[in-house]
């Protein structure tokens, strides 16, 4: 059987690591799976799913039962609470940035990073044409880019896109402002001049002004890292759990390459496990047309994972530059272990 619980908070990590949290507790949902299953598996994964997360999520509901793991999925709110899950020994793996996993390991966490989740992101960055016609344009006294919160994924990004365009980023002005759909709104009523938004909320956007993307991350990064799957040192050197971390990535991987080729498959997985708001109302035209961007414009879910250690090596410069991560050395070729993507796509072919 497979669990699923939502809505964890610091208090409800320190529940469970003293083994008192239920599905009552957290007012979680169940789902059977197709199987019995003779292992058990505590991931620790983030507090929403997207139409990009739809088909790993499947992947690890249906999927991963059938390869002979129980799979208990925790949700949580917040980033930070899912890692001091996982490196707490509440859960066994996670899903999370990479970017506080790397602060992790600089403070001494014993992290390993096992797999992509996906590649590139739905996020772009937007703009308003009117104001900003170039990357320079940054740099003017009267341009303020609107971001979730200094040093995370949304600024990295964007000073990523700066860095290659020479833009001197002492001079930029950063507005914390929150999620994408208070970012919209700041953008609109010219609270900010650029922001961070969903591909898919550009539409909308231009209906309100002349507002255009500057940043495509999947044209821009090669690739763009937004989530991995991780665990520590210590769970994966125990007897038998690198198999299960097999087990775990060729159940993301298979479900991505179904997602890539078919929409039945990813139209599925989003209905089923979306938490967005109007998805069972969402015209199959649009959804189509969002599954037809991420899967083959975009290609979110390669074939091959794309998971390397250069990869997340190479974002570093920008981790840097917007204070996310310190200069403390990292030696990316531990904490990124590449060997269980590589048995994973043996295995599946």
């Amino acid at each position: 059987m497979t669990s699923h619980k939502t809505g964890n908070s610091r208090r409800d990590i320190l529940k469970f690591a003293a083994g008192g949290a239920t599905l009552a507790a957290t007012g979680g949902l169940m789902w059977p799976s197709a199987a019995m299953s003779a292992e058990k598996l505590k991931l620790m994964n983030l507090g929403f799913v997207l139409g990009i997360h739809s088909p790993s999520t499947k992947g690890l509901v249906e999927n991963l039962p059938k390869l002979g793991v129980e799979l208990e999925m925790q949700r949580f709110g917040k980033m930070r609470d899912n890692v001091q899950a996982v490196l707490g020994g509440a859960g066994d793996v996670g899903v999370s940035g990479p970017i506080v996993l790397l602060r992790s390991v600089q403070a001494g966490s014993d992290v390993r990073i096992i797999g992509n989740y996906y590649v590139h992101t739905s996020l772009v960055v937007a703009v308003n044409a009117d104001i900003i016609k170039s990357w320079k344009d940054f740099e003017k006294d009267e341009v303020s880019v609107g971001i979730n919160s200094q040093g995370d994924i949304t600024q990295v990004m964007t000073i990523g896109g700066m860095l290659k365009n020479k833009v001197n980023i002492d001079k930029v002005k950063w507005v914390d402002v929150g999620g994408s759909g208070a970012r919209t709104k700041a953008l609109i009523g010219n609270r900010v001049q650029a922001t961070i938004v969903h591909f898919d909320q550009l539409p909308q956007l231009q209906k309100e002004g002349n507002f255009k993307t500057i940043l495509v991350p999947s044209e821009h990064y090669h690739p763009w890292i937004n989530e991995v799957v991780y665990t520590t040192g210590a769970w994966l050197d125990k007897p038998g759990n690198r198999e299960t971390a097999v087990k775990l990535m060729k159940a993301i991987i298979s479900a991505g390459r179904d997602a890539t080729k078919d929409f039945a498959y990813y139209k599925d997985a989003f209905l089923k496990y979306a938490t967005i708001k109007g998805k069972d109302k969402m015209p199959e035209s649009d959804m189509r047309s969002y599954w037809d961007t991420i899967a083959h414009k975009m290609g979110v879910w390669p074939a091959d994972n794309a998971f390397k250690s250069s990869h997340i090596e190479n974002l570093m410069p920008y981790y840097k530059a917007a204070k996310a991560v310190t200069d403390a050395p990292i030696n990316f070729a531990k904490v990124v272990d590449e060997s269980i993507v590589k048995q994973a796509l043996k295995e599946l072919g």
